[in-house]
């Protein structure tokens, strides 16, 4: 009831914060820290009294059929109503709420449930967005899907939760899909259906955006103030600095890399990352979603603005929207068109690509502005990293942007075994080595960053082994950058030697990169940065 009572309120300014989980406390305090936003703690009785005339009336869903919550949430935001459990009505009553709909035993079945909220709700709804979310049990074992249904409520967005494998409702989710604008998204998936929603998605021309997924049915709390809470200056994520002095020779450069950003409940509970006392102190490549700064700008300003020289921030994939394009690459240029707005709004300068392809990522490399693309979600096989001279990066014939795969995963429980695979390579002749390591967000459930500050630490004293942040790491493996880069830094150099050795280096590269020899002309980049010893700004 008070989430959909907070969307009719929010809908006009933000007035009602709801806290339902430890994070949301922590934000609402770090909100205070840096605002001057007065907070004021009450209770829900409080709120219904003082805000109760925002309602027309309540809408009671059907426990027996809990796809009927989202039809009731759909209902609210288009008829200015709350949603009550039949428990609830003596209370909303003693407010003075009279009942606007009744929908226990009005539909037969979950599907019908949908196909009748299609042809008379659908139509009235904004068709912008698309909200799959979880009703609960015994649909799923997990609890319902509570956060976020103030944001369907305040945009008057449809809610479902519609199963991709069953045919009757694949084919209602696609007559939805089909009836949106391209280049508009669906905020999560049913079950674990993530790839066949994002394939479906992609195939009809629009995104995903998580912020709704059963992975954390309290998060993202609270849409409706976080997006009303404006920055000024918009946020920007900016670049951490290239420290030259720990460039160059004959080393092992490894960087460490964090997924899942795309997911807007990833990006909110990052916080926890945040607040860790070893964040800073490892070179991390955190993804986030570019629409973080529609979403919740407070939340963009405060990771960037606090961010240090180790943290670097990465588009999630496959941009502006999590999407595949080897499932439509008819779609690529039409979705690059969002993603190039998004990335020049947001400062991004990488982006991970799943369903990635050749062809595709020549597209991403001709419209955007990028250091690097990441491609795919976890590591690649072995052999590849050996295939392509233990340097984690292939290049397209036209192109200087490396695209940078993920050789292998960190996970706190197997700590030691990734020491060894790193040890392992001082066997190996080839130098310099380049090495992205690939983590999930739940590889860290113990210690939080701990363990991984141990193990960086053990790395840090094994021979000719180099940890850098992403920025670092991804400048010497793009030619063109690396060399604008330390032509900046020319001025810099003192000792005349070293700069007759960094104007050879350039030169040679220089002459690589008009013949496209994208990778021998890196290497050469990174033995120029040998005889630079300043620091570069990002």
């Amino acid at each position: 009831m008070l989430t959909s009572l907070q969307g009719l309120v929010n809908r006009e300014l933000p007035r009602i914060y709801i806290i339902y989980t430890d994070m949301d406390e922590n934000w609402l305090k770090t909100l205070k820290k840096y605002t001057k936003i007065k907070i004021q703690y009450v209770s829900a009785d409080d709120i219904l009294e003082k805000f109760g005339n925002y309602a027309k009336g309540y809408i009671v869903y059907d426990p027996e059929l809990p796809d009927t919550v989202n039809i009731a949430t759909t209902m609210a935001g288009l008829y200015n109503c709350v949603v009550v459990h039949p428990k609830d009505i003596p209370w909303v009553e003693k407010h003075s709420l009279k009942k606007f709909e009744d929908l226990r035993g009005k539909f037969k079945n979950r599907y019908k449930a949908y196909l009748w909220a299609y042809e008379n709700l659908w139509p009235k709804c904004d068709h912008r967005l698309l909200v799959p979310m979880c009703p609960g049990p015994p649909i799923e074992p997990r609890i319902m899907q509570v956060a976020v249904r103030d944001y369907v409520v305040a945009l008057r967005l449809f809610v479902h939760y519609l199963d991709p494998n069953d045919p009757m409702e694949r084919d209602l989710f696609i007559k939805l899909l089909k009836d949106m604008p391209t280049n508009t998204a669906v905020l999560g998936w049913h079950g674990e259906d993530e790839h066949l929603t994002v394939h479906l998605a992609t195939c009809n021309n629009k995104f995903v955006v998580v912020m709704a997924h059963h992975y954390g049915p309290l998060s993202f709390a609270n849409p409706t103030v976080w997006s009303g809470i404006t920055v000024s200056p918009e946020p920007k994520f900016k670049l951490p600095p290239i420290r030259s002095k720990l460039l160059g020779g004959k080393k092992i450069y490894i960087t460490f890399y964090v997924t899942d950003g795309d997911n807007l409940q990833f990006d909110y509970n990052l916080k926890s990352f945040w607040d860790d006392p070893n964040r800073g102190k490892i070179p991390i490549a955190w993804t986030i979603s570019p629409f973080l700064v529609d979403v919740a700008p407070f939340m963009a300003w405060y990771y960037t603005s606090t961010a240090t020289e180790n943290d670097t921030f990465v588009s999630g994939p496959s941009g502006a929207g999590y999407w595949y394009p080897s499932s439509n690459s008819n779609y690529t240029t039409t979705q690059l068109e969002v993603t190039k707005r998004y990335l020049t709004r947001t400062g991004l300068k990488f982006t991970e690509i799943l369903g990635y392809n050749d062809g595709d990522g020549a597209k991403y490399m001709e419209a955007l502005d990028l250091i690097a693309i990441k491609m795919e979600y976890n590591e690649l096989r072995w052999e590849y990293f050996a295939i392509y001279n233990y340097i984690c990066a292939k290049y397209l014939i036209k192109y200087p942007v490396p695209v940078i795969f993920g050789v292998y995963h960190y996970n706190e429980e197997y700590a030691n075994t990734f020491l060894d695979r790193i040890e392992a390579l001082k066997d190996i002749d080839e130098r310099p080595i380049f090495a992205l390591v690939v983590s999930q967000p739940w590889d860290f459930n113990v210690g939080g960053l701990a363990r991984l500050k141990e193990t960086v630490d053990k790395l840090a004293n094994m021979d000719n082994v180099t940890i850098v942040n992403f920025h670092e790491f991804s400048m010497l493996l793009n030619p063109k950058y690396g060399y604008e880069i330390a032509n900046k830094l020319l001025g810099k150099v003192k000792s005349p030697e070293n700069l007759e050795n960094v104007k050879k280096e350039l030169s040679i590269a220089e002459s690589l990169m008009k013949k496209h020899l994208w990778e021998e002309a890196a290497l050469h980049i990174n033995d120029a940065f040998q005889y630079i010893d300043v620091i570069a700004e990002g």
